[in-house]
């Protein structure tokens, strides 16, 4: 296990335009590090940067205590899977698994024992002498991990490996790649668009846009603690409800149209406000109703509902409720939102100016199924 440092690194293809911007972050030996923003954000790039196959133009690249800004990416001691598996059509899956190894110079009877060792632990055994095109996007992706796996790198860097997947398959691979990266003990550097990936996969995960770091750490820190306006629209499923406001005594209007009342004074903020509430923590109303709102549209899911409703005008928020609710389009629903689920953003900057902190969840344990 190595450990991979950014300082302040950047990089640029013109002397006007920087598309990463000062990035400094640290990624612990064995630690599962996400890189996850919008499309154009730079994450593919910078781990590109961390593979040898982009300069950097600025700051220092360390790996495993060593400036890595100059190496080559034969002599960076790490392993990539790409988002196009980059399979040789014409060989086996067996040749495809062992093709680094023979630039290894290692000996044909331990790339035999290497081969079929990641095979057998991602169910690849009875497929080794197909083609590439005798299989499913899965066992493609599968194949691609196997490579990476019997270089024994102490590095992996994925860049979207599963984003060509459906949406079941996704799932399932998302929970694989994650136990055998625990099982090897790997460092392994993620890169998605996907913040559901992010959310369940990551120990650490960071947050860029635009070139920019956002945020950096924990998925549940992230999540219950946003640093900004962006950080919260872009983590959570369905994302955070904006709309402007502005603080009225000891209550926060929103959109002039909804009072949400808050114990205590407020802070004067000399600036304009966004209130941000996760649709999880709009709740039906029972006892006390922060406000009523018309139902614009309901989709039930099974497990839970999702209600939208306007807000101010044509805008429209979105409530998440646990089980099934039958609720008729066009209704009057009376909705509650307590103080501390409510978060103030600066408009302009996007900077969160009021929060809640909040613990990283409770975990649950044995005592709890006893």
């Amino acid at each position: 296990m190595k450990k991979v440092e950014l300082k302040n690194v950047s990089k640029s293809y013109d002397s006007k335009t920087d598309v990463i911007k000062e990035i400094s972050a640290v990624i612990e030996p064995g630690e599962f590090f996400v890189l996850v923003g919008p499309s154009g954000c730079g994450k593919s790039t910078m781990l590109r940067m961390i593979a040898g196959l982009e300069d950097v133009t600025g700051g220092e690249l360390v790996i495993g205590g060593k400036t890595a800004n100059a190496l080559p990416p034969s002599k960076r001691d790490l392993s990539m899977v790409f988002q196009n598996y980059a399979l040789y059509p014409h060989l086996s899956v067996e040749e495809n698994i062992t093709f680094g190894l023979h630039t290894k110079k290692i000996k044909k009877a331990e790339q035999k024992q290497r081969c079929l060792e990641a095979a057998e632990m991602l169910g690849l055994s009875d497929l080794l002498k197909r083609k590439p095109r005798q299989l499913s996007g899965g066992q493609r992706q599968r194949v691609a991990l196997a490579r990476a796996i019997v270089t024994h790198a102490p590095i992996c860097l994925m860049d979207e490996p599963l984003s060509n997947l459906d949406a079941k398959l996704r799932a399932k691979m998302r929970s694989e790649i994650r136990q055998i990266q625990r099982k090897l003990g790997i460092t392994m550097i993620y890169v998605t668009h996907d913040q559901t990936e992010a959310m369940t996969m990551a120990d650490t995960m960071m947050i860029l846009n635009n070139g920019e770091i956002q945020q950096i750490g924990r998925p549940l820190e992230i999540y219950n603690n946003p640093a900004n306006e962006f950080v919260a629209s872009f983590i959570g499923a369905p994302p955070m409800n904006l709309a402007p406001a502005d603080i009225t005594g000891s209550a926060i209007m929103v959109e002039n149209q909804h009072t949400i009342p808050v114990t205590g004074s407020l802070p004067a903020f000399e600036r304009k406000l966004t209130a941000g509430i996760r649709p999880e923590h709009i709740q039906p109303a029972s006892g006390k109703t922060t406000f009523s709102a018309e139902v614009a549209n309901v989709e039930i899911l099974g497990t839970e509902t999702l209600i939208s409703f306007f807000i101010g005008g044509s805008k429209q928020w979105l409530a998440k409720w646990n089980g099934q609710w039958d609720v008729k389009v066009g209704s009057m629903l009376p909705f509650y939102v307590a103080e501390q689920d409510v978060f103030l953003f600066d408009r302009q900057s996007g900077e969160c100016l009021l929060s809640h902190p909040r613990e990283s969840g409770r975990v649950l344990g044995q005592e709890a199924f006893i």
